[in-house]
């Protein structure tokens, strides 16, 4: 029986998807399980800061929330307290 779900990240497509990281972010975020699918949802929650999660009602969760994580780890924290 074929499995029906799409398969693990590849390294390539990691960097087709985000452009160039280093070799430790790229293991981190295969590591991780994620399809393609999550990947491509996580850089657009990048991008969007807070306005997408006000916008669905919801703030990205899962492998998506922690691919997030990854793909942020070294922005500065721009919060105006």
């Amino acid at each position: 029986m074929p499995d029906q779900h799409q398969p693990a990240l590849t390294r390539d497509q990691v960097v087709d998807i985000c452009g160039r990281l280093d070799d430790m972010r790229i293991a981190s975020i295969i590591g991780t399980g994620a399809t393609p699918a999550e990947l491509m949802e996580a850089t657009s929650w990048t991008g969007a800061d807070d306005y997408m999660g006000e916008a669905t009602q919801h703030p990205p969760s899962g492998r998506v929330a922690r691919l997030v994580e990854l793909l942020k780890a070294d922005e500065p924290d721009w919060e105006d307290r």
